[in-house]
């Protein structure tokens, strides 16, 4: 019996993982999150945090909270050194949201929705379309590499979950 809740508690966690790794990509679904959770999960009730180190899990948190955040960070400094303001990045970021959902083609949507909205919103503000195709583009720069960065991080969380394997 035991085995078949191990079982079956490992297989819900390698889906979230693969959910969560998704999700990174989609900014619609919280990726670090489901990922963090995935591996609480695994680490309390799965295995228990008598096998599971409260260390790693600590780093797993760590992890989750800078690589989560970069999309914040990462994105703010590349449009903010072509000039974007935090209003820019917030229109790009609801223009991604709604990118997913008008064009449905997985992560071209998202792509062109934040650029759109960081386009539209530095030209309503500067009234030019060559600095707001600037902004646009460091803003984009910096949402790619945030996005290489939390996968990066997910990833690194998902490999420090099966460090704590049992063997």
């Amino acid at each position: 019996m035991e085995n078949i809740v191990f079982t079956i508690g490992t297989g819900v966690v390698i889906l979230a993982f693969v959910v969560g790794l998704l999700g990174i990509i989609l900014p619609v679904i919280p990726g670090l999150i489901i990922i963090w959770l995935a591996s609480l999960y695994y680490a309390a009730v799965v295995i228990g945090f008598d096998a599971f180190s409260p260390w790693v899990f600590a780093l797993i948190t760590l992890i989750g909270l800078a690589a989560g955040t970069s999309n914040i960070w990462l994105a703010a400094l590349g449009a903010k050194t072509t000039g974007a303001t935090w209003r820019t990045l917030i229109v790009g970021f609801i223009g991604a949201i709604i990118g997913t959902f008008l064009l449905p083609i997985p992560l071209i949507g998202t792509i062109v929705g934040y650029a759109a909205g960081l386009v539209l919103s530095e030209y309503i503000r500067q009234g030019e379309l060559r600095p707001a195709l600037k902004s646009a583009f460091g803003g984009m720069v910096g949402w790619g590499v945030s996005t290489l960065f939390e996968f990066a991080g997910g990833i690194l969380m998902i490999v420090l979950v099966v460090t704590q394997a049992p063997v």
